[in-house]
């Protein structure tokens, strides 16, 4: 699980927003996944909590936050004027928005945590991999 199928699942996590309709689709998928692999069918009424305990896989939910935030840590680090660095600070193009809440953006599931100024934070590796372990246990997500 933690060697093939984790990676596959997660792939391309840290570029992920996380709303609720998305951590209940990872959350989803690996509890199909673990039993397709012990081979148990939701008949059997087999609680989640008791298969996670069998295989010892880990928390594709928890493992796709931890990757995004080292990935945001990385990012705010580069010294140089990459375009993943140009994007990540790019505020949006000038003028109105549309009517209506505006859409989740990448940053501000970090922003929560860390403030505004999050990418000044990200400059001190230790601060920013203690602030880590937090974000990856508290479920921290941004709606839509």
């Amino acid at each position: 699980m933690n060697t093939c199928l984790l990676p596959s699942l997660t792939y391309g996590s840290q570029t992920w927003k996380f709303s609720t309709e998305a951590m209940n689709k990872i959350n989803t998928r690996q509890r199909g996944l673990e039993r397709s692999m012990l081979n148990i069918k939701k008949i059997d009424k087999i609680r989640h909590t008791k298969i996670r305990g069998i295989p010892k896989a880990t928390n594709a939910l928890t493992f796709t936050q931890k990757r995004k935030w080292q990935w945001a840590g990385h990012v705010a680090r580069m010294t140089d004027k990459r375009w993943t660095t140009r994007v990540t600070q790019w505020k949006g193009p000038p003028g109105k928005r549309r009517r209506g809440r505006p859409l989740a953006r990448w940053e501000e599931d970090l922003k929560i945590l860390a403030g505004s100024d999050w990418y000044s934070i990200a400059q001190d590796r230790q601060n920013w991999a203690s602030l880590e372990e937090a974000f990856t246990q508290t479920g921290i997500l941004v709606d839509q």
